[in-house]
């Protein structure tokens, strides 16, 4: 007999043993373990569920699937008669490890869950939710779909304990629906916090049978919170009407159930000893009071402050008795953020508690305040948790802090044995813009993009395995100053919230954004069934500054995930698939407006535009008498032809990271602008043109005065002209002109004076973005 070649032995035992490729499965978050069987269950009108049903908690656990079942399916789990081998076994298993993980085991006659608790019931009926058809979150009866589940064997459990969101109600009221709309898209994702912001300066939202004021005056408000020009003084402004509202004890007790059905803890948040603005306008005596025994003013309302004589901490103790009466959660938010404590160093109240205690500064005396309030509600069995700021002085001996201000703050607390949230900007910041397309709703002044929060790790390197015991978990925050709408504060949240449980949830191993980005493409599906306005940017796509690349000037795009191509044009229209692709830097040789977009399914993606102008100056030498103090698009942003988004920046310096709105703006604190450029030759000058930006609460301001001056040999110039710019009612950039009678000059430079002191009393930073010379 013949023998068989060894080769041809090696190729048909390869071919032979060979599987088929593995399916990918939509879940999210993506589970710790997934492995796949052959065929698949279907779910029918025969299909029973066997549960404990003395077990109130695990009805609530099964909930979900048995509603949207008979509402999109018509099939009833809990009254079907069984005609059929195909049955949901549920149960509680205490040999598994995590409260919160769960084993959901499909087979072609069965599902089964086993969880330790009826809440790992419930993630188990999220992940199987979502291997059912998109069409199941459907609110009507969908007729013509299999209602089947590939076969499959799940074992998971978060990873971290805290999944949360923080929702501000304060600045923009919310109504009760939008609430349990709200909670139940965050139980769709497996978050289990809900942070509820409900009092600051622009409103107080939790009502006090004690104190009744506070809703009947501080509940309501006239005038604009954006640029802090409101009021609770309604005499002021008779023609404006009032803007407010309140939830009533009855109404925050029910939302609780509702959350508590859903397995998401409400952590209530009441504001202390800043952002106390409606609260002292509803009870003026809780502000420090000077010798006539009148408040002291505020320069601005972000100055209000409680003060920290006994009557305010006996008032704020009564207050959170009655929260603590409706909230059952381990932890009540205690706030403790932006105290600029002005009014306490001249307080004779405040003074005399620093001698009495041996204080040595207003931080030693806010860590007193905390330190009281701390002891109050320890006393009823509760823990507070603040905002890092809480820090200041030293911490409260059984506090958790929110770390906020970047990550090191969390760190610090871990490494010292307390319990921290970490929800440091920008990775968590909600209420910042996710993308620089065009059309975009109003928001803070930065850039948190998709890919930032999903790239963010809760828990740093630096800490030990015991010390990282102490970092709870990631959250969420949505400051609603520029969302007056649910649907908008829908925009904002997800899918970043999506991206953040993740975060939270999945093993950092499991982590893949390139298929996070896949599997949301799934996700979006079964927001659309629930008409949730979420936002469409997925792929995080970027127009770099132009820079000079072999003497020439070309633009780089980057930002596309799984391979798909970025289509872009130069002529300001919107690109479509028959538009060139980004293959490698692309040469500008005439003014123009990039847009870069992906392309799914024949839908424009994130869309990206940059407008570029080349002037006279661009490519030229330029110099800065004062290195800028906000810089991201190096020192020559001034004369590279990129012009700066001209509504929004960010001014927030994270000590990890610092991404911002747009990277062209460049600023100094309190210093001139003084830029020369050098052209190398006399060239004619007909009209030079700068932006500075203006945002006054932010402190940032127009120059006082610009000077515009010229030179033949770099060291003798000469003013042409100076001119001042009118203050500005509104935030933007704010253009100013030089037109000149033709002349030739080899240096320009430009001067450009701070404005000096703020309304508040501090000193202006100066912007600006290009200086254009025609």
């Amino acid at each position: 007999m013949a023998k068989t070649p060894f080769l041809l032995i090696l190729i048909f035992t390869v071919c032979c043993t060979s599987t088929k490729a593995q399916p990918k499965a939509n879940i999210i978050p993506v589970p710790n373990k997934i492995d796949w069987k052959q065929g698949s269950f279907y779910f029918t009108k025969c299909t029973q569920l066997h549960f404990d049903k003395r077990d109130k908690e695990l009805g609530n656990a099964i909930m979900p699937l048995v509603v949207k079942l008979k509402r999109a399916a018509a099939i009833d789990l809990l009254s079907s008669k069984k005609c059929a081998d195909r049955e949901v076994y549920v149960a509680i298993d205490k040999s598994i490890s995590n409260e919160e993980g769960y084993k959901l085991n499909i087979s072609k006659e069965k599902v089964e869950i086993k969880a330790q608790k009826p809440a790992g019931v419930f993630y188990a009926v999220q992940s199987l939710l979502q291997l059912l058809p998109e069409s199941i979150e459907s609110e009507t009866r969908v007729s013509n779909i299999n209602w089947a589940v590939p076969c499959v064997q799940v074992e998971d459990a978060p990873r971290l304990r805290y999944r949360g969101i923080m929702l501000d109600v304060s600045r923009n009221f919310m109504v009760t629906d939008s609430i349990k709309r709200m909670i139940d898209l965050l139980a769709m994702q497996k978050m289990n916090r809900l942070h509820w912001h409900l009092t600051d300066n622009e409103g107080w939202r939790f009502e006090s049978k004690k104190y009744p004021k506070l809703t009947s005056i501080g509940a309501f408000r006239k005038g604009d919170i954006i640029d802090n020009k409101f009021t609770y003084d309604y005499k002021s402004k008779p023609h404006e009407k009032l803007y407010g509202g309140y939830y009533t004890q009855e109404q925050m007790r029910d939302i609780v159930q509702y959350a508590a059905d859903r397995f998401i803890t409400i952590i209530p948040e009441i504001e202390m000893p800043a952002h106390a603005q409606a609260a002292v306008a509803a009870y003026p005596e809780l502000a420090c009071l000077d010798s006539n025994g009148k408040a002291f003013p505020y320069p601005s309302n972000i100055q209000a402050e409680f003060c920290t004589r006994n009557e305010t901490v006996n008032f704020l103790s009564n207050v959170l008795s009655e929260v603590m009466e409706i909230f059952p959660s381990k932890y009540i938010h205690i706030g403790g953020d932006e105290a600029e404590k002005l009014n306490w160093k001249t307080c004779k109240y405040c003074r005399q508690r620093m001698k009495e205690q041996g204080l040595n500064s207003v931080e030693d005396l806010q860590s007193d305040f905390i330190n009281r309030i701390e002891k109050f509600v320890n006393s009823k069995g509760r823990s507070i948790i603040g905002w890092d700021e809480i820090m200041q002085g030293g911490l409260a001996p059984n506090a958790a802090v929110m770390s906020w201000t970047g990550v090191k703050p969390g760190i610090e607390a871990a490494k010292n044995s307390h319990y921290a949230a970490m929800t440091p900007l920008p990775y968590c910041y909600f209420d910042h813009a996710q993308s620089d397309a065009p059309g975009e709703p109003p928001s803070y002044y930065g850039l948190t993009m998709l890919s930032d929060v999903y790239n963010y790790e809760p828990v740093s390197q630096e800490l030990n395995t015991q010390q990282a015991k102490y970092i709870m978990g990631a959250q969420g925050n949505l400051w609603t100053t520029y969302v007056p709408t649910a649907a908008i504060a829908e925009y904002m949240i997800f899918p970043r919230s999506t991206a953040l449980a993740e975060v939270n949830w999945s093993s950092p191993s499991n982590k893949n954004f390139s298929d996070f980005t896949r599997r949301l493409l799934s996700y979006e599906k079964r927001l659309d069934q629930l008409k949730v306005n979420y936002s469409k940017h997925l792929y995080d796509i970027r127009v770099s500054n132009i820079k000079q690349e072999n003497g020439k000037l070309v633009v780089e795009l980057s930002g596309s995930e799984n391979g798909n191509p970025i289509y872009f044009t130069l002529d300001g229209t919107i690109p479509n698939q028959n538009s060139p692709v980004y293959k490698q830097p692309v040469p500008i040789t005439q003014s123009c407006t990039i847009n870069a977009a992906v392309i799914i399914n024949g839908n424009v993606r994130d869309l990206a535009i940059k407008s570029y102008i080349l002037h006279k100056a661009v490519g030229k030498k330029g110099t800065l008498k004062t290195l800028p103090s906000y810089n991201k698009s190096g020192l020559d942003g001034w004369i590279n032809g990129g012009l700066a988004d001209d509504t929004r920046f960010n001014d927030y310096r994270n000590e990890d990271e610092e991404r911002y709105n747009d990277d062209k703006w460049l600023g100094w604190e309190n210093e001139e602008f003084n830029g020369t450029i050098d052209f190398g030759k006399a060239e004619e000058i007909n009209k030079v043109t700068m932006r500075f930006f203006h945002n006054l609460p932010f402190g940032i301001m127009i120059p006082k005065s610009v000077t515009l001056q010229t030179s033949d040999d770099g060291i003798n110039f000469k003013d042409q002209a100076t001119q001042t710019i009118s203050l500005p009612d509104s935030t933007g950039a704010v253009p100013l002109t030089f037109s000149l009678p033709a002349l030739k000059s080899r240096f320009v430079r430009v001067i450009a004076q701070p404005f000096g002191k703020t309304p508040a009393g501090n000193y202006a930073s100066l912007f600006i973005d290009e200086v254009i010379v025609e």
